[in-house]
This record gives structure tokens, C-alpha cells and sequence, in this order.
């Protein structure tokens, strides 16, 4: 079990490496440094048993961290994003992934052409093309378009999950041009060849849905799967069926060890047959990332099992975790890496308890001949479904924000036969290369398996309650995989602390539960204690892409919050991480136009938080999105205002509103009629404009506003001809902030503009994520 703290211990040097890489702290050469201490450390103790582990664990600690650090976080070509037309040119590097309206390409870009200049550079760019384009993997094609940046969305983020692949740049409606072919791995090219002629032979011999479900858990290709399909899965929470996952893989493989186990074979030929049934399988669909993960995972298991040790798994999969985010340390956040460790991990440590206590719930009302038999029968299905969901369902909510309420039992019911669909498929398959009248007959076999699974999957998805959405905060996730993987360690190890721990508590119960509920409220009082307001002025410009969003608290605790971008799940996530948890209510909430890029997400942040007051600038929208708006406002009182409003609350931070100087109509600008705020906390403002347009920027000053302010928003995310160099005069900031995209498709902000603020400091959330500045009322920080 020592490997296991080890890997902890690698692990958590990643995290903290790679959880701001802003810092000096997270230079590669202070890792470095570290790793150096931590090596002399141990060679000058090497002597000492009683320190040696420890030190050896800190040496792991380091080594994470150094090896974060050395992630490439860049490709040369990203360079050229958002910088106008170009080509490139390069190799497909994997399979096309052919979609309904386009095709996506992973190229190795080699040159690229801007402004009639051809430049060596290097990296991997996400072509998007027609999906009339017939292009194969190991082409080299030419390439003309825009660089984009992959953009953030509310609950996903695409940048991070392209940047795990290496790729930080998108070409999207690429007009392409094939210059050669072959020019990459041709074995790999052979793989694929005879995978697309599998998909084309599953599509003649089944209709659809059944060729669709097939080729998802046979070749992983699930894109031929109708979305009407697709929804009923993840309603009742199978999901992990319909594409070659580490999920799905990990359930299979304890399946499929329990089919060979009747078999007239020694343990360790079965486990052979399972780990070659499983290496050819991988290999068969292509061998990609993901399902050699899933499959090296699935052996473990396999290998674990057989060996009837209960710290070979465990000690495996920390070998395993540590290979893996050697070669790429970003697999920690990727989703099917970490479903396929949790599924096996609960595998490993669940199903024999949780089998042993199901045979004994039998044997309380049924004979003995009936338990063999109901065992046998249903004891597979269902503690590998319940083993593996222990640890993987926290997972599932926590992305997808659904819960299943007949997950179990549908997967108690499509789980048993996926094997011998799986089996039958193959076969088919095969034979359907060699005589084609054998492999219809096998499909026609599998037909019925797949009719099956879809028929279950629809009528349960049919029922009104099969799933609810569930939004859980990730912390709470974290905790319980802390005391998960804590109490399955201890249970592991039996270290005698613990066992005489477990002794006291038990004889005394009583004194155990009110130390257990005295500590809690204890540390609920702490944590209440440490996020009270600090007595200072505190604004958060919040990074919640191309909109506007801006958090305030006030000395005493009030909340301001002005408007919150289009994405509810990182806006609640946003709210939630800057105040107390006990607070659930938002004094002050400011619309500044009904925009959907910035009111989109307060319904559901309304649905979470009371509001004191709503202040509008009282322009109607007749779209349905700010229909539903006005719904969730209709509990609260709202104030429509023009200038000269102002709003200030007892610990003295006052809200003037400086436009718009009357109450637009259904036809104005939303820009030129946008709501601008100047909040005061003593000697220090703040002027938000939002999207203030450069023409109402004008009129405000001819109204006879003065915009001065220690602090200025720069309007419309610093686009083209969006800040008025005479408005930038009249407010003489001392500090300028930035709320951006990096993945913004209109190349904001716009040099021009940046010019215009001279030597004047600036914050981006486009480079620097969410802004914090606080201030007593005198001095103003920020926080870098």
C-alpha cells in the first residue's frame, strides 16, 4: 500500500502545480530546487527506516509538481489566433471525426502562409470542414481560414478539453485542399481502414437504432446514434453503453471474467482469454487514447482478481495513475480517465463485501439451493453495477448534472447481456469478412440483444421521474472521495491506531456521537467565523466570457451583483466561491440591458438567491428569454432608472446611475441606452460601463455628468472604436480593467483601443481570469 501514498502524493504535486501556473511558485526551476532538497534530503537519511518512506513520499511530491510544470500549455501556431485569414498546412494525425453537419481534423500543422509569407512552426490545429469533404487520416492537406481560440461555455470548458490533446487553436469553415496521402503511420492507417469497413458491414446487415448502438460499443463510433436515442440513455443513466468508455469497459471486463470462470480452463488461462479478448478489442477499434486507458484499467482488475489479493488492485491502479499522468498530467482532468480509475477502483473494493452481504440478505427468506441460484443469477449484474457507481456516480453527477433514479435498475437489466453483445458482434463482424451469410445470421442474433438494451432504455426513459437535475458543488465531490479513499486505505492497511480507534468507539457510543456532532459544530462555526465580511469595499470582475458580470460586497456583507453573462452553472459556481454559504441573498442586482449575453444567466441564479432590489434601465425586450426573466423578477421589486439615481447602503458604498439620461423604448440602442454605474466607497470609485457605446459615451458628458473615477470598465470588451478618447479624459482612472475572451471570435480588444490608455494599468480576465480589487475607503488593491 506504500505505492498508493506515493501516488497521492505525485498526484497532489500536479494539482498544486498546475492549479495556477501565474505564480513563481510554479516556475519549473523551484520545482526543480525542490526535487533537489528532497533527493539530498534522502540520500543523507537513507539510513533511517523510520523517515526514509516519508522522505520518499515528499521526493514524489516534487517530482509531480516538476513534471505539471513542464506540461506544454502552448503550440507555436497559436501564435496566429484571432489574427485574420491564413493557411496552413500539414498531416491528419487521427481518424476524421465525421459529425452531421461538418468534419473535424486533427492536423499537425508544419507551415503557415499569412500576408503572401510562408513560416516553418509546429502544433496540432481543430479543422472544421464541410462534411462533404472526403479527407483520411495521414493526408497532408492545405488549409485557409481563421485561427480561433476554443471558447468556454457554462458547464464546459472546450479550451481545457482540446488543450488535454495538445490543441489550442480551431480553424472552423476551412476551405481544404488535399496535396498528398499516406503520409502518417501506416499501420495505424491499416487499423482504421478496417474499422470503417466494419462500420460500413454493421450498416448493411442492421437498421437503425440497432447499427447505430452497435457501432458505438464495438467501434466507439456513437455519432450514428439518433439524439433521440442518445437522451433516453442518458436519462436512465447508461450512457457509459453507447460508446466505448472506461466505464463501460471496466463493467465488461469483470462480466466477461465471471463467463470464463464456467469454463474448463486453469485461473490463469481465463484470465489470459479475458486480458486477450480485451487487447484485441482495443486494437480492433483503433487504439485510441481513451480506450487504452479503459483497457489497461480492465486488466488491472482482471489481474487483481485473480491473484485474490486485496492490495494488488489498489497498489496497481497507483502504478498505473502514475505512468499515465507521467506521460500526460492532464489525463487528471479528463473525464473518461477518471471514470475508468473510479470504476475499477470500486470493483476492487466493493464487490466482495457487497457480495457477501447480499447472500446473506438471501439467506434470511430463501433456502439454500434458491441462494446458489439467485446468486448466481443476479449477483454480477447487480454489485458490479452498485460497486462501480459507489465511486463513479458522484463523478457523473458532478459533470453532467443528472441524476438517474433508475439507474440501477436498468442497468441491473441491459448490464448481463453486453458481453455476449459484445461477443456476438465481434463475430459477426469477422465472419462478415469471410462469408457474409454466417455474419447475417450472428448480426440477426445480436439484433435481438440490441433491441433489447433500446426497447428497456425507451420505456424507462419514458417515465416522468427517470432522472431530475442535480447541480452538487465540487468540493463536497472532493470530500467524499477524500473520506472514501481515507476509509478504504484504513480498512487496507488495519493500522493499529485505527483498530484501536474503532474499539473506543464502538464500547462508547454515546460519548462518540456527541464528540462527532461537538466537532462538527465546531468546524461549522469556524468556517461561518472565516467568511464573514472583512470590513473592506470588495468587487469581483468575474470571468464569465464576452459579458458583463461584476460581484461587489459591501464593508458589512451586502451583495451587489450587475448582471452575470449568459452561463448559470459558472455564475452560481462563481457567487457561491466569494460569498458566505449562509447568505442567500443579493441586495442590490443591476440589469444594465436586456441583452441575453448579459442577463442569460440570472433566472437560474434567482431561482438559488433572493434580491433585495432589481435596478433596470427599463428598456422592454420581447424575446422569450427575457420573458423568463421578467418572470423570476415578478417576486422581487424592480426600479427602472435614469441618471441622477442613487443608491446607498448603511456602511456607506453608494450606486450613482450616470446613464441613460431617459427611459428607452423598444427601438433604442441597447448600447447607446445602456445603465452605467459609479460606485463610491470613500476616496475610492468604480465606473461600470458594460456595453456603453463610444455615441452614448458622448451624450453622457453632454448631459453634464462628470464620469470621474478612480477605477474604469473599459466598455464593450475594448472593441473597435468603443471608447471615446475625450469619456477616457473625463474619468482619469488610475486603473483600467478588461472583461474579455480569449476565444472571442471578433478580435476584441482591439490595439487601437488598448493605446488610447497610454501607461495606465490594466487587468484582463482574458489573461488573468476573475479580477478582485478591495478597498478600506482610502487605498485600493489587487489582487494578482
Amino acid at each position: 500500500m506504500r505505492l498508493v501514498y506515493i501516488a497521492l502524493a505525485w498526484v497532489i504535486g500536479i494539482v498544486l502545480a498546475s492549479s495556477n501556473q501565474s505564480g513563481a511558485f510554479f516556475l519549473p526551476i523551484i520545482w526543480l530546487v525542490l526535487v533537489a532538497l528532497a533527493t539530498l534530503t534522502l540520500w543523507l537519511m537513507w539510513q533511517d527506516r523510520q523517515q526514509r518512506f516519508l522522505i520518499i513520499t515528499l521526493l514524489a511530491f516534487t517530482l509531480g509538481g516538476l513534471r505539471a510544470t513542464l506540461t506544454h500549455n502552448a503550440s507555436d501556431i497559436m501564435r496566429y489566433n484571432n489574427s485574420g485569414g491564413l493557411t496552413i498546412e500539414g498531416v491528419i494525425i487521427a481518424e476524421p471525426d465525421i459529425r452531421d453537419d461538418r468534419t473535424q481534423l486533427r492536423l499537425q500543422v508544419e507551415t503557415v502562409t499569412s500576408a503572401s509569407q510562408t513560416l516553418v512552426t509546429n502544433g496540432v490545429v481543430l479543422v472544421e470542414t464541410p462534411r462533404t469533404e472526403q479527407i483520411n487520416y495521414g493526408d497532408r492537406i492545405r488549409a485557409t481560414g481563421i485561427l480561433i481560440t476554443p471558447a468556454e461555455y457554462d458547464t464546459f470548458s472546450y479550451a481545457d478539453f482540446l488543450a488535454r490533446e495538445g490543441v489550442f487553436s480551431i480553424m472552423r469553415f476551412a476551405a481544404i485542399e488535399v496535396t498528398d496521402h499516406n503520409q502518417a503511420n501506416p499501420i495505424y492507417a491499416a487499423l482504421l481502414n478496417a474499422k470503417a469497413t466494419a462500420q460500413n458491414i454493421i450498416n448493411h446487415n442492421l437498421p437503425e437504432p440497432q447499427a447505430g448502438l452497435l457501432s458505438g460499443i464495438l467501434l466507439g463510433n456513437e455519432r450514428g446514434i439518433s439524439p433521440e436515442v442518445s437522451d433516453a440513455f442518458a436519462r436512465v443513466g447508461a450512457s457509459h453503453v453507447i460508446a466505448i468508455s472506461g466505464f463501460n469497459m471496466v463493467i465488461l471486463s469483470g462480466v466477461i471474467l465471471k463467463l470464463l470462470g464456467g469454463l474448463p480452463f486453469k485461473r490463469r488461462w481465463q484470465v489470459v482469454i479475458a486480458i486477450a479478448i480485451i487487447g484485441a478489442y482495443t486494437i480492433f477499434v483503433g487504439a485510441n487514447a481513451a480506450v487504452i486507458r479503459a483497457a489497461v484499467m480492465s486488466s488491472v482488475l482482471i489481474i487483481g482478481q485473480s491473484l485474490r489479493r486485496k492490495t494488488y488492485v489498489p497498489a496497481t491502479l497507483a502504478f498505473v495513475a502514475i505512468m499515465m499522468t507521467a506521460l500526460t498530467p492532464t489525463v487528471l482532468w479528463d473525464i473518461s480517465f477518471q471514470l475508468s480509475f473510479f470504476a475499477t477502483l470500486g470493483l476492487a473494493l466493493y464487490v466482495d463485501p457487497l457480495s457477501r452481504q447480499f447472500r446473506r440478505f438471501l439467506d434470511w427468506f430463501l433456502p439454500p439451493n434458491l441462494v446458489d441460484i439467485t446468486t448466481s443469477f443476479l449477483a454480477e449484474p447487480l454489485i458490479v453495477t452498485i460497486a462501480a457507481q459507489i465511486t463513479t456516480l458522484p463523478l457523473i453527477v458532478l459533470y453532467f448534472g443528472r441524476l438517474s433514479s433508475v439507474s440501477i435498475i436498468i442497468n441491473l437489466l441491459i448490464i448481463p447481456p453486453q458481453a455476449a453483445l459484445l461477443i456476438i458482434g465481434v463475430l459477426a463482424t469477422l465472419a462478415a469478412f469471410i462469408v457474409p451469410v454466417i455474419g447475417q445470421i450472428l448480426y440477426w442474433l445480436d439484433f435481438i440483444l440490441l433491441s433489447w438494451t433500446i426497447s428497456l432504455v425507451r420505456l424507462f426513459s419514458r417515465l416522468s421521474f427517470a432522472d431530475v437535475d442535480f447541480k452538487v458543488d465540487a468540493r463536497l465531490i472532493t470530500l467524499y472521495f477524500i473520506v472514501l479513499l481515507g476509509a478504504a486505505m484504513l480498512q487496507a492497511t488495519q493500522p493499529t491506531w485505527a483498530i484501536r480507534l474503532g474499539h473506543f468507539l464502538r464500547r462508547r457510543a454515546v460519548v462518540t456521537a456527541t464528540l462527532f456532532a461537538g466537532g462538527l459544530i465546531v468546524t461549522l462555526s469556524v468556517i461561518i467565523f472565516l467568511s464573514r465580511p472583512d470590513g473592506r469595499f470588495n468587487l469581483w470582475l468575474l470571468d464569465a466570457g464576452h459579458s458583463n458580470a461584476i460581484l461587489m460586497q459591501t464593508p458589512s456583507g451586502a451583495q451587489i451583483l450587475v448582471d452575470g453573462g449568459r452561463f448559470p452553472s459558472r455564475l452560481l459556481t462563481m457567487i457561491g466561491d466569494r460569498i458566505p454559504f449562509y447568505d442567500r441573498e443579493l441586495e442590490v442586482v443591476v440589469i444594465t440591458q436586456p441583452d441575453v449575453f448579459e442577463y442569460g444567466a440570472l433566472p437560474a441564479v434567482l431561482s438559488r438567491y433572493s434580491a433585495g432590489t432589481v435596478l433596470t434601465n427599463g428598456q422592454p425586450n420581447l424575446g422569450e428569454t427575457y420573458a423568463e426573466l421578467q418572470s423570476a423578477l415578478s417576486a422581487y421589486p424592480v426600479v427602472n432608472v435614469r441618471a441622477g439615481y442613487t443608491l446607498t447602503t448603511d456602511d456607506g458604498v453608494t450606486l450613482e446611475v450616470l446613464h441613460p439620461q431617459g427611459l428607452p423604448d423598444l427601438n433604442s440602442s441597447m448600447d447607446d441606452e445602456t445603465l452605467v454605474l459609479r460606485v463610491r466607497y470613500g476616496d475610492v470609485s468604480f465606473l461600470l460601463t458594460s456595453d456603453l457605446s463610444a455615441t452614448a459615451q458622448r451624450a453622457l458628458m453632454d448631459a453634464g455628468e462628470w464620469p470621474l473615477a478612480s477605477v474604469l470598465q473599459i466598455p464593450q470588451h475594448g472593441g473597435s472604436r468603443s471608447l471615446n478618447s475625450e469619456f477616457l479624459a473625463a474619468v482619469q482612472p488610475q486603473v483600467v480593467l478588461l472583461q474579455s475572451d480569449a476565444a472571442n471570435q471578433r478580435g476584441d480588444p482591439e490595439p487601437d483601443t488598448l493605446n488610447l490608455l497610454g501607461d495606465t494599468p490594466i487587468y484582463r480576465t482574458d489573461e488573468q481570469g476573475t479580477i478582485h480589487m478591495w478597498s478600506d475607503g482610502q487605498n485600493l488593491w489587487v489582487e494578482e
